[in-house]
């Protein structure tokens, strides 16, 4: 469960809520399906059927799943109320069974678990206190991950598994990416407080004038230019902050993941693993009013489409496209 991923979340001039990320690792998604799950579906707690408990989910839900358990791993979604949530790779931080809880549960179902019975953040944040995230692993790997939810308000929270129990960000920046912590992220955005969309003037240095190669030049200069997680959080910061929202769901898609551009990882610039180089695997947008989970991939650029339906009786899984969708002009 070696993955990287970029998020944020954004809104519509007509009062859409979105919540877009990235989803990187080494490989494919030859194990990923996108999964409807409907209300009364019964998940595990643990990724031990022999030993699990069951929780029934009350609330349906639709979003990016890795297959191979009983219970799929959710990386992000959304469910019948609009709350949406994604998950990300924390390395070197997530603290995993830090309290005693009547929930124990493992850190890759909390995204189910909580779509499944809540229906807004602050329902989250009411729940929060019964539940212990194990340090159980998964796939013989651990699954160090922080998270990020939204909902048809707006607000934006963080909520990072530290070792005092879960961190709770409430009406955060909405940008989230991996490790160091949230509290870091914010603080080092203090590092490019000067950088701005708008064109620097001539400087007149040492009775010398200076000017950009160009009448654009210089607007975002001083931005990271790195696929590290710093530098993908000030990218993706200063794209929320500057970027020209969508009159309506479908322009605010568009733009959103035109929007994500900055942070997508190609394949081979990001470090040889063993078998692969780390790239963007997927791009995802979630709209919160229309329980929709637009995504598309490298292989196949189109946004496609899932709508969650709240009548669904039984688990639905989706395969993702596999070749390109050329509308050809002649």
């Amino acid at each position: 469960m070696n993955f990287g991923c970029s998020c944020f979340s954004w809104e519509t001039d007509d009062g859409k809520h979105l919540l877009g990320r990235t989803y990187d690792q080494p490989g494919n998604l030859a194990a990923n399906r996108i999964a409807m799950l409907p209300s009364g579906f019964s998940m595990q707690t643990s990724t031990d059927p022999a030993t699990t408990t069951r929780v029934s989910l009350r609330h349906a839900l639709v979003g990016m799943a890795v297959m191979g358990l009983e219970t799929p791993i959710l990386v992000d979604g959304v469910n019948t109320h609009g709350l949406m949530g994604a998950l990300l790779h924390y390395p070197g931080y997530a603290f995993y069974d830090t309290r005693h809880t009547s929930v124990n549960l493992h850190p890759g179902f909390l995204i189910a678990y909580l779509l499944g019975q809540c229906a807004s953040i602050a329902e989250i944040v009411q729940l929060l206190p019964t539940i212990n995230l194990t340090n159980e692993k998964v796939f013989g790997q651990e699954m160090p991950v922080h998270y990020i939810f939204s909902d048809c308000t707006g607000e934006a929270m963080i909520l990072e598994p530290d070792a005092a129990g879960f961190s709770v960000h409430r009406h955060s920046l909405g940008v989230l990416t991996n490790s160091p912590n949230y509290d870091w992220q914010h603080t080092n955005l203090r590092n490019y407080i000067e950088v701005t969309n708008q064109h620097r003037p001539s400087q007149h240095i040492i009775n010398h004038t200076f000017c950009g190669f160009s009448e654009t030049a210089s607007s975002g200069f001083g931005l990271p230019g790195d696929y590290a997680s710093p530098a993908r959080f000030v990218r993706l910061a200063f794209c929320k902050h500057f970027a020209v929202r969508g009159h309506n769901e479908i322009e605010g898609i568009s733009k959103m993941f035109h929007n994500l551009a900055p942070v997508d990882i190609p394949e081979g610039l990001l470090g040889a693993h063993p078998n692969a180089y780390m790239q963007t695997l997927s791009t995802s947008v979630l709209c919160a009013e229309s329980q929709t989970y637009y995504f598309s991939t490298p292989e196949n650029r189109r946004i496609c489409a899932v709508h969650l339906k709240s009548n669904c009786t039984e688990p639905t899984y989706f395969d993702l496209p596999q070749s390109q969708d050329i509308c050809h002009f002649n």
